[in-house]
């Protein structure tokens, strides 16, 4: 029996392909963001930035035991602000980090001009720090 190569579909008159979803408009969240108190906290500050379509994340450390410096990671998402799909602005992001001690999945949500960032922080090996969920609050320098 000879080998087939399978061919796309033709697509058939009256039939409605899918519209690609729109694209998020990721820059609102562009900028250094810093905490919005004094107290040593998990993250001091971070800065996020879009370029070609891909939104990055860079974090700094406040008090041990967060590194001081975390480094630029991609966005693994980043999602739009409101339900309806016509609004495509940013609302939103999820990061991942792999650090020496830990490894932290961060969420961001920004709303009403601060940007809430949400931590979860699981540590790589028994010792006297316990995983954690941070939630802490940034504005726009």
């Amino acid at each position: 029996m000879p080998e087939t190569t399978a061919s796309p579909r033709p697509v058939r008159a009256g039939m409605t392909l899918p519209f690609p979803p729109p694209r998020i408009e990721s820059e609102v969240l562009d900028g250094r963001w810093v905490k919005t108190n004094d107290k040593p906290q998990w993250i001091d500050s971070l800065e996020i930035d879009t370029v070609d379509g891909e939104t990055h994340v860079h974090i700094l450390g406040s008090s041990a035991p967060s590194p001081h410096d975390w480094g630029r990671v991609r966005c693994t998402s980043v999602y739009a602000s409101a339900p309806d799909t016509a609004s495509a602005v940013a609302g939103g992001f999820i990061a991942h980090y792999d650090l020496d001690d830990c490894s932290v999945e961060v969420e961001g949500n920004y709303n009403l001009g601060l940007l809430v960032v949400a931590t979860w922080v699981t540590f790589r090996a028994p010792g006297p720090y316990a995983n954690r969920f941070t939630r802490e609050f940034f504005f726009r320098a």
